[in-house]
């Protein structure tokens, strides 16, 4: 890209170094017809003379105080050129210097389309003509013979002009557009985020981001082969291209990841964007895509919001790409705003308490990465959690407290070890009763946050059985905190329905049902069929 703009500055100071030229012959015939034959020329007129002749030289170089110069500019200074060599010509009468008329013809045709070289070529034709008329067309036969040589000129230089504006919008689009879907690349998106985040910022107006993934993409593509897989990658674009046009800026974001930059707009219009996405991706049929587990191509989308979720580039990324993980991690085939339960503890918990909130973050991350189970796991029992307590009609106390203590159940599984969290096998009696520490485990880790108090006993006894067969207190019934309910039937369904290494996931029916097997001894049964009741709805009545 540097290297084709460096060879575009060239050709502009070539075309302004012959302008400049004739502009100095243009000056020599002034003073040849005005300066020179005056024989009385004292040195005072000789010296203005060549003063003259370097101002006239340098009015090509009025196009250097707009760098972008417009055709406008241009075409002023040609015919500004035409009319005063012919008008000198006319006075010489010397055919020689004709050769002036080269240079409109010239720079019109290396610097645009043969079509205003064309205009050029008519104006000094009819100038001839009508010189040629004045003078009883002496020379009619090398005016016709000029005007055919600066046509020729023209349609020569300006086609190859526009072969070479061709080839530079080419190799510009090639630095700047994915080779395979055509959409911008992941420099040229970077490029265009910064500045849509300054003009954003200036303007005091939102930006959203969505970040969007192929859904079980590499299955499909080991499945069929890269070419079917380039196919999807083409379709997907193009739906995103289509239904973006006017609205924002799509880009490859790498691999089967893609991006969409929604300037001034809110998650509002950010959210129905990507759902038609979504849904217009699903119901397109691709060759093959029965080898997938829904049957069917989906894509999961995140989204973000500047300057709501974050102020930078790399915290609006970052949290686009959480949405997005969530999405892929929760169900799939969903659209997901970022929400970070994190963020929202931040606001409330005291100076002293922001040291060990992030310390409570990163274990969290650190146990999603040892335990291929609790990858997600603590997500998806959040998000159960929380359209249970909408649906239920739960007060905001309980409902922050469930939602923080779900999210944060298994932080004490940071204790136990790779190898015990990811046994394939039955745990032995020792290995038991280590994993039977985590809900205490983790009650202590959140312990000295005053804030998450009242999440404590969730974390606590969401282990815990309605008939008091549970651990690690064996409380019984209502003893058992109301949450501490809620959660040991949310993380119980979550555990039956997502795959794992030794038994494959149920669907919502059978879960229903085996969930049902266990009531009173296990579950609460009120707050069983309650929820029940909830998975069981058709997706859009919930």
């Amino acid at each position: 890209m540097l290297e084709i703009d460096k060879n575009f500055k060239n050709k502009e100071i070539y075309i302004l170094v012959t302008q400049t030229f004739f502009f100095l012959l243009l000056a020599i015939l002034v003073m040849r017809v005005f300066d020179f034959k005056n024989e009385a020329s004292t040195l005072y007129s000789v010296g203005s003379s060549y003063v003259f002749i370097v101002i006239i030289s340098l009015i090509p170089l009025i196009r250097l105080v707009d760098y972008k110069h417009t055709i406008l500019l241009d075409t002023f200074i040609n015919i500004f050129f035409i009319l005063i060599a012919s008008f000198l010509l006319l006075k010489e009468e010397q055919e020689i210097f004709k050769i002036l008329y080269l240079m409109p013809i010239v720079i019109t045709s290396l610097k645009y389309k043969k079509i205003y070289s064309y205009i050029f070529v008519g104006l000094i034709t009819l100038i001839l003509l009508g010189m040629g008329f004045l003078s009883n067309f002496i020379y009619i036969d090398a005016d016709i013979m000029l005007s055919g040589v600066l046509f020729l000129l023209a349609w020569l230089l300006g086609n190859m002009t526009e072969t070479e504006a061709k080839i530079r919008e080419e190799l510009e689009r090639l630095a700047t557009h994915d080779g395979l879907t055509d959409l911008l690349n992941h420099r040229s998106f970077q490029t265009i985020l910064d500045e849509k985040i300054t003009e954003a910022k200036g303007n005091k107006s939102s930006l959203s981001l969505l970040l969007l993934d192929i859904d079980y993409f590499k299955v499909y593509n080991d499945s069929l082969g890269h070419q079917k897989g380039d196919i999807v990658l083409k379709a997907v674009a193009d739906i995103m291209k289509n239904n973006t046009q006017g609205k924002g800026y799509c880009a490859r974001y790498g691999g089967e990841e893609f991006v969409i930059i929604l300037p001034e707009a809110g998650i509002r219009d950010a959210r129905i964007l990507a759902e038609k996405i979504r849904e217009e991706i699903e119901k397109t049929e691709f060759i093959g895509m029965q080898v997938l587990p829904k049957g069917n191509l989906t894509v999961s989308i995140g989204i973000a919001q500047l300057p709501l979720m974050a102020d930078t580039k790399e915290k609006l990324i970052q949290k686009a790409d959480e949405a997005l993980y969530k999405a892929k991690f929760v169900s799939k085939n969903k659209v997901e705003v970022y929400y970070s339960v994190f963020d929202e503890l931040s606001l409330v918990l005291k100076d002293e308490e922001q040291e060990l909130l992030n310390s409570i973050r990163t274990l969290t991350m650190v146990i999603n990465a040892k335990d291929r189970y609790t990858y997600g796991h603590s997500e998806r029992t959040m998000e159960l959690c929380r359209k249970f307590s909408i649906s239920s009609k739960f007060n905001d106390f309980l409902t922050k407290n469930l939602i923080y203590g779900s999210l944060l159940h298994d932080i004490g599984k940071i204790e136990i070890s790779r190898e015990v969290l990811n046994k394939p096998k039955k745990l032995n009696q020792s290995e038991w009763e280590m994993f039977k520490q985590h809900p205490q485990w983790g009650a202590d880790i959140i312990r000295p946050i005053k804030t998450l108090q009242n999440s404590l006993e969730i974390i606590l006894y969401h282990h815990e059985n309605y008939d008091g067969t549970g651990y690690p207190k064996g409380l019984k019934g209502k003893d058992i905190p109301i949450g501490a309910r809620i959660l040991r039937i949310v993380d119980s369904y979550d555990a039956i329905t997502t795959n794992r290494p030794y038994k494959e996931a149920m669907s919502k029916e059978q879960a229903v049902e085996e969930l049902a097997k266990y009531t009173v001894t296990h579950y609460d049964p009120i707050i069983l069929e309650q929820f029940c009741e909830m998975i069981l709805k058709k997706d859009d009545e919930q």
